[in-house]
């Protein structure tokens, strides 16, 4: 059995601001920040780990993201991905998820910053919730390691046959690094704020432009001979 764990913004989708207007309201609600969030890079971090980088910046302590905060969040997400024009489901997704889900030796799953609610109310978005049956989150950890080796427990205990490997497929050099660290191999994807040579120099296991179902892309998913 092989689990191909799946990051969302930049790899599945993209929501063109919705998450950080999200994370901008619950900031202004809950501790009274109007800051800028320009100021960290948010590209692959897990969303307590940006809380957590935002709230040091204005000398705040991070004591964990409370269930208050996450619900004022996860509301607002959903206001602004039913009001966005823009959200988009990446090149090659639609046509390559229906592929490999049903196939006998793959579970898909998401392995991914955004807490539980995020991630799910995304993908629901992009009409994709169906296909992703468990997965790995913020919520989990702060830690992106340790969220994909979440998803990979998860994955595990939806079947009796022994997980053998773990795909970690994302857009990020953060997902490269704590997809390896986890222990999976890493396909990198160049369709969010990375370009190819950026991902390569990184060393993932594969690197391609975008998620379309080419022939030896779906090989390397479904055999990994390569």
């Amino acid at each position: 059995m092989r689990l191909l764990l799946f990051d969302v913004d930049g790899t599945l989708l993209q929501a063109h601001g919705a998450g950080r207007r999200a994370l901008e309201h619950a900031l202004r609600t809950h501790y009274g920040l109007t800051g800028d969030l320009d100021r960290i890079a948010m590209d692959g971090k897990t969303d307590p780990l940006i809380l957590r980088e935002l709230l040091e910046l204005e000398g705040l302590d991070f004591e964990g993201m409370t269930r208050e905060f996450v619900q004022t969040y996860v509301s607002r997400l959903e206001q602004e991905l039913e009001s966005c024009p823009e959200f988009l489901v990446l090149k090659g997704v639609l046509e390559l998820i229906p592929r490999l889900q049903g196939r006998p030796n793959l579970l898909l799953g998401l392995a991914t910053g955004n807490v539980q609610e995020g991630a799910r109310l995304k993908v629901r978005r992009a009409g994709l919730a169906h296909f992703f049956r468990f997965g790995g989150f913020g919520c989990d950890a702060e830690d992106r390691t340790e969220v994909v080796r979440a998803a990979m427990r998860r994955g595990q205990s939806l079947t009796a046959q022994p997980v053998r490997e773990a795909i970690v497929i994302g857009d990020t050099p953060r997902d490269i690094e704590h997809g390896h660290r986890a222990g999976a191999k890493v396909l990198a994807v160049a369709t969010g704020s990375y370009d190819l040579d950026t991902l390569r120099g990184h060393r993932p296991d594969r690197a391609v432009a975008s998620l379309e179902p080419s022939a030896e892309l779906v090989e390397f998913l479904t055999n990994s001979y390569y």
